[in-house]
């Protein structure tokens, strides 16, 4: 499996924000809250949410870009992330993968399909992965709705005493209507329990003792 630092996490709100386009905007971030050590904030235009939290994980950078690269094993981290596949891989730092994501009944489920690529500076060690929607690489699936506009990023900074510090950013639309109460439990909920469940798997041994060849840790 490819080594690639997403969301990846996660694609963890693709599925409850609203957009009309993806380039980020001059409007002031506002403050959602502070919960389990995740910082939410958000900010809209037009129709649009855009997303970021700023946490501290408890990892080194290889254990978490490991986790982040591990495409078959979103749906145990990522919030209503149900379904995930390798597409292709372009490097150990370049890949495109498929997500779905599950909406509550009546809504259809969504889906999209993801290029990623990671870098990381060699002099500060900070980790940039930048994600970009490709919604045309495969067919669309009946029922689902494909998310054709979504752009993502992740800023990591390695710590002290083995922690990890991140910035996540995330604007995308859906599509369709969505409820102000299913937005408002994105904004909410999802960072934390995706946070939360990472927090977790990370760790395990497997992401306590890896090393990878093209991490500096």
């Amino acid at each position: 499996m490819t080594q690639l630092l997403k969301y990846t996490f996660l694609l963890l709100l693709f599925s409850f924000l609203s957009a009309t386009g993806f380039a980020q905007n001059n409007h002031e971030w506002i403050f959602k809250n502070e919960k389990d050590d995740v910082k939410v904030f958000y900010r809209k235009t037009s129709d649009v949410h855009e997303i970021k939290l700023t946490t501290s994980i408890k990892s080194n950078l290889s254990g978490l870009v490991h986790l982040l690269s591990e495409v078959e094993v979103y749906p145990e981290w990522g919030y209503k992330v149900v379904e995930t596949k390798l597409l292709r891989k372009i490097s150990d730092t370049e890949i495109i993968y498929y997500s779905r994501l599950d909406f509550p009944w009546p809504m259809a489920d969504r889906d999209f399909v993801m290029h990623s690529k990671v870098y990381q500076d060699p002099q500060t060690k900070v980790i940039l992965a930048e994600s970009v929607a490709m919604p045309d690489y495969i067919p669309e699936k009946k029922d689902i709705l494909r998310i054709r506009n979504t752009k993502t990023s992740w800023k990591i900074w390695p710590g002290t005493s083995g922690w990890a510090y991140v910035e996540y950013y995330i604007y995308s639309d859906p599509g369709g209507k969505l409820p102000d109460w299913l937005v408002n439990a994105a904004i909410d909920m999802g960072p934390r329990e995706t946070i939360k469940r990472m927090r977790v798997l990370l760790k395990k041994p497997e992401y306590q003792a890896v090393r990878l060849a093209h991490i500096l840790d």
